[in-house]
């Protein structure tokens, strides 16, 4: 151990990229700037580098390719994604971890089952249970987090929410929905701008963007975003819509992340513009209140702390449990046929999924020309 004072940590963060700007590398971002804040040594890894690295290490934070570069192993892991979770966990098989999942289907969420995880964070009931019922992780093992808004980055809105609404964003990662969107607009004589990679148009400060604006379009940590800034919400995306954000259903909502299980209607115009009518400056300013005093990214460091802790007084795993592990990881994570359809992947996905964006336009365009007066 070294001399620095005993409340200071060495935790070392993983995530399966940093080049490029979505919700993990937020999380990652915004975690890692309050450990510093809170007088912790946070070290992040990602094997693949960009400007949201940079970012980082422009504030001080280290940031690198890999493990081998570490020249003593951390106080603890904070682990995100499968693949470099475990990297960690065997780089450094004696210190203990923690993993976070926040996704439903991809199987880069999924855990790493080691037996030096203390615990599994879930960002949402859907992904505990996922861990749950189909990991097989058992329950005492599994916490349930909500993603949360560093307060500190979000400017004050310079303007209250219009009587009626004139400005709008949709703040989205897909593209499917954004004629009807631009349609139910259209009908209501709102502005409609577009952020996010749906709109191939990404920028590190979103929020300064979120406060310009009286109705968002969102779903999941960008929905979240918006509430914080203090605008309407109508969670909807590609996969469905869940409507207008209320002081009635944000109880409901804000446990299912604004996310997938929320999007219980079909995307149309007249659906849309139902929610549209529901806008409502008073009701949206106490979400955003009530939104603001119970998502702060402070009270989720104050948990991760404890968790950290907890898992630094674990007891050791035995060498038996630990090679186990060991062998069921390489058996999940490394081809055994030739049919095996996760590696090689990295290539055929991203160019399937440049496939997808150009059919989306197409069709977005598509839709568009039908959808028009």
């Amino acid at each position: 151990m070294t001399d620095r004072p005993r409340q200071s940590l060495a935790v070392l963060l993983t995530n399966v990229w940093l080049d490029r700007r979505g919700g993990t590398e937020t999380v990652i971002r915004d975690i890692a700037l309050g450990l510093l804040r809170r007088g912790h040594r946070p070290i992040v890894y990602a094997p693949h580098l960009g400007e949201p690295a940079q970012e980082l290490h422009q504030r001080g934070v280290a940031v690198i390719n890999s493990l081998s570069s570490l020249a003593e192993p951390p106080d603890v892991i904070h682990g995100q994604h499968f693949i470099q979770t475990a990297e960690a966990i065997l780089h450094f098989p004696e210190t203990p971890a923690i993993q976070m999942c926040h996704a439903w289907q991809h199987w880069a969420e999924g855990p790493a089952k080691f037996p030096q995880i203390h615990r599994y964070v879930a960002a949402d009931q859907t992904v505990r249970d996922r861990l749950v019922h189909m990991e097989q992780i058992p329950p005492e093992r599994v916490e349930v987090v909500y993603n949360a808004v560093d307060l500190t980055r979000m400017p004050e809105r310079t303007t209250r929410l219009s009587a009626k609404p004139a400005t709008a964003l949709a703040f989205t990662k897909t593209r499917a929905q954004l004629p009807f969107v631009e349609a139910a607009c259209r009908r209501h004589g709102v502005k409609l701008d577009v952020l996010g990679k749906g709109a191939d148009r990404t920028i590190p400060d979103p929020e300064l963007e979120l406060v310009k604006y009286d109705l968002v379009f969102a779903t999941a940590r960008m929905a979240l975003e918006a509430l914080c800034a203090g605008c309407a919400v109508i969670v909807c995306d590609s996969r469905g819509l869940a409507g207008m954000v209320s002081t009635e259903n944000l109880s409901r909502l804000r446990p299912l992340n604004f996310g997938l299980r929320s999007l219980v209607h079909p995307v149309t115009v007249e659906g849309l513009a139902g929610e549209i009518d529901r806008y409502d400056p008073a009701d949206a300013a106490r979400v955003a209140e009530t939104v603001r005093a119970t998502a702060g990214l402070e009270a989720t460091l104050d948990y991760l702390e404890q968790l950290y802790r907890q898992a630094m007084g674990a007891p050791r795993p035995g060498e038996d449990e630990v090679r186990a592990a060991t062998l069921q990881f390489l058996q999940r994570a490394l081809p055994r046929q030739r049919t095996d359809g996760r590696w090689p992947w990295m290539v055929e996905r991203e160019a399937m999924e440049n496939r997808i964006e150009q059919l989306e336009r197409e069709l977005a365009a598509e839709r568009a020309k039908n959808l028009a007066p």
